[in-house]
């Protein structure tokens, strides 16, 4: 098992468990979770990802728009906050594309969304409106005042290297917002470690503790501008209900116990 993924130099990683025929190691330092396995590609052109298992666009709006709404009212108040009235965006793992839509549409976001799966735009584009780029990260050219990536950190094998060419799309100034699943979530802490259904290979690869994730983006020289937890999947309720949603959904952030990290980290100038 390679060392760290967010520090090279911390402890020598730990053997937990197996699942799915995969070890799991954690880092006794920063306590990320590390499963020994290769990126796989293939999951994510399956058109029944749960990006797609949703067949229209009011469907979708029903189970996201609360947390999106909420996100992107978060970015806007920071960004006002700062003075800045630039608003171009870029979402990276735009997934089927309705962050971005409610981005440009609600928002005033000049807004672009990247994907690597073919699936995911032609649904995009079909169900939601939007074209989005079929590009890595890595690759595509430009600068943002805010850049988003949501729960695609942990996917990645090295999150270092897909950190860095975050930062690299950002303006100086500007703004990254990242989520991605949160390991002391109040499920987590419930069922434990070796039942919680988050540590899943080959589909998430590394997952991280506030403490990791804040090492992670410490590292490339971000300046933290907020921090919280989000919960989309409250199944204990009817998901119907906006209120109870709404009522859990701030309950749980109250106590930073939601499903989700939500950080937005500034780059210096």
């Amino acid at each position: 098992m390679k060392p760290c993924v967010v520090d090279a130099g911390h402890k020598p990683v730990q053997k937990l468990f197996v699942r799915n025929g995969t070890d799991i190691y954690q880092c006794p330092d920063c306590g990320c979770l590390m499963a020994d396995i290769d990126f796989n590609k293939a999951q994510y052109e399956d058109n029944t990802y749960y990006t797609m298992s949703l067949i229209s666009k009011e469907e979708i709006e029903n189970k996201w728009a609360l947390r999106w709404r909420y996100v992107l009212s978060r970015i806007v108040s920071i960004i006002r906050s700062s003075g800045s009235s630039s608003l171009t965006l870029l979402d990276v793992g735009a997934g089927n594309g309705y962050f971005v839509s409610l981005a440009a549409g609600e928002y005033g976001f000049t807004a672009k969304g990247l994907g690597i799966s073919s699936e995911e735009i032609q649904f995009a584009r079909d169900v939601i409106g939007v074209q989005l780029i079929r590009e890595d990260v890595t690759d595509h050219q430009g600068n943002y005042d805010v850049v988003t990536c949501f729960n695609v950190i942990e996917h990645v094998v090295d999150p270092q290297l897909f950190l860095a060419a975050l930062v690299d799309r950002v303006k100086p100034g500007g703004i990254l917002v990242l989520s991605t699943p949160n390991t002391i979530c109040l499920r987590a802490r419930i069922r434990g470690l070796k039942k919680w259904e988050r540590i899943d290979p080959p589909h998430h690869i590394n997952l991280f503790p506030g403490k990791a994730l804040r090492a992670l983006v410490k590292r490339h020289d971000l300046e933290e501008e907020s921090y919280e937890t989000l919960s989309t999947y409250i199944t204990i309720v009817n998901t119907r209900n906006l209120i109870l949603r709404r009522f859990f959904f701030h309950f749980l952030k109250l106590f930073n116990l939601g499903a989700d990290h939500f950080l937005i980290v500034r780059k210096k100038t």
